[in-house]
């Protein structure tokens, strides 16, 4: 479940509050460990009769939040994709987030992998889509950065400003300026212990 629909559980009168508020905060505290931490929590829930912690397929990948509101409307958001999983996208395939929510608006990431259309070559691309459909407006301060070595901090990559009308998104066909070989191979700076850690900062605009 998303961190969304966990929070709503909360508050749901159907269930006995001190078991659903053990449980959903275990889960919440869960989704904010590291990658690595979550993989070792499950191995070794793994090993115990009964566990919380089942790994599971996601038809889209979860995200991690941290979200502000004050001085101004922001969320910072996580998005890890293992190589394997950026393998599977080429030539030509698409891999959505969960959605997550800034001013009450709901938006997603796409990854995927392109055709440049200058260069002719394949490259990693990420995009930020609004789910709303009609004549909503939603202006946003936008930054796109990712892990990369020698540091493994997060660098910056994009940053902008984008106005979403509708069902509209903001991305770049080629988020690190490389072809997709570059991007895949051994030597790429991009992914650290086999997993590449995106990050994007979202700034609501008045």
């Amino acid at each position: 479940m998303t961190c969304r629909k966990l929070k709503k559980v909360l508050t749901c009168n159907d269930f006995d509050v001190e078991t659903v508020s053990k449980v959903v905060l275990e889960a919440l505290f869960f989704k904010a460990e590291a990658s690595f931490r979550q993989r070792a929590i499950t191995s070794e829930a793994a090993n115990v009769s009964f566990s919380h912690y089942v790994e599971r397929a996601y038809k889209h990948r979860p995200v991690k939040i941290v979200e502000f509101e004050q001085p101004w409307q922001q969320c910072i958001v996580y998005l890890d994709l293992k190589r394997e999983e950026c393998a599977h996208l080429f030539p030509a395939g698409k891999v959505y987030s969960q959605a997550f929510h800034l001013g009450g608006q709901g938006f997603f990431f796409s990854a995927q992998c392109n055709m440049d259309q200058q260069s002719s070559f394949h490259s990693f691309g990420l995009f930020l889509g609004m789910q709303e459909r009609g004549s909503v407006t939603f202006a946003v301060n936008y930054e796109f950065a990712a892990r990369s070595k020698p540091t493994e901090d997060y660098v910056i990559k994009h940053k902008g400003y984008y106005k979403f009308m509708g069902r509209k998104a903001v991305g770049y066909r080629n988020l690190f300026g490389i072809p997709w070989t570059l991007f895949m191979s051994d030597e790429s700076n991009y992914f650290i212990n086999g997993v590449l850690h995106i990050r994007a900062k979202l700034t609501l605009r008045k």
